[in-house]
């Protein structure tokens, strides 16, 4: 049986082949759970076809993260590596598109609604306004979301704001490494964040708690509150398109 704190000790004093091969057969799982709940969430197209290949993309991440890990940064690997795995993951699938073209139209539809909605309102709008924008049923507008939902997916890895041509993701709002912006416009952008938070319904903001912070499954937070799993994937897609509708009105306005 490998002793991991072994192996790493071996790797880090002389790079040596096997005890690299071993790390990465013993990170292996970390790649599966990364894969899985990424793929869990896409277009069913992209989920049946594409998983095997996310996976060694995955493994790609896992491969980067051996290289880049420091330990005097006093991180786990286990964290450190995830975000790795991840954005090689995500960065795959922001270059296949994985979203048709009529369908990231309707997307930007719902967001733009969003935005004159709650200009013309001076709140954020509930869906019944936004199907009454739009001019469509709740279950039209329900389809849509459900088309959508690979979006929630990368959003919260991918650009949200654009400031003097400088960029930063969900996750640089979040916590994690800042590496883009200086710290008074990351400060910024918590606030708007935070602000956002407060004002979603409370629903919304235990879903945006359980999944992203806590990080339990769609499941898990149907069972907690009482609703589908399908229904929590509708609001958290929803969130999104409300999410990126504000951060899209706020660059305007700079």
């Amino acid at each position: 049986m490998t002793n991991i704190d072994e192996t790493w000790r071996l790797f880090f004093k002389t790079k040596d082949e096997k005890a690299r091969g071993d790390l990465i057969k013993h990170y292996l799982p970390v790649v599966k759970y990364q894969t899985d709940r990424i793929a869990s969430h896409l277009p069913a197209q992209v989920r049946g076809n594409d998983k095997e290949d996310l996976y060694i993309e995955g493994v790609m991440g896992l491969m980067e993260a051996l290289e880049r890990f420091d330990p005097a940064r006093n991180i786990k690997f286990e964290t450190f590596a995830s975000k790795r795995i991840r954005g090689a993951i995500l960065d795959t699938l922001r270059r296949e598109d994985i979203l048709p073209k009529n369908i990231r139209e309707h997307g930007k539809r719902i967001e733009k609604a969003y935005i004159e909605e709650e200009a013309r309102l001076g709140r954020l709008p509930d869906e019944e306004e936004i199907c009454k924008k739009l001019g469509m049923t709740k279950n039209e507008f329900y389809a849509i979301l459900n088309k959508l939902k690979g979006i929630s997916v990368v959003s919260m890895d991918s650009e949200i704001l654009n400031t003097k041509g400088e960029k930063f993701s969900f996750e640089d709002v979040i916590g994690e490494e800042a590496t883009v912006l200086i710290e008074f416009e990351r400060e910024e952008a918590r606030n708007q964040l935070a602000s956002f938070i407060e004002i979603l319904e409370k629903e919304e903001r235990q879903i945006v708690e359980l999944y992203y912070w806590e990080e339990l499954t769609l499941k898990e937070i149907g069972t907690i509150l009482d609703i589908s799993e399908s229904r929590v994937c509708q609001i958290r897609t929803n969130i999104m398109l409300k999410l990126r509708s504000r951060f899209r009105k706020l660059d305007k306005e700079r």
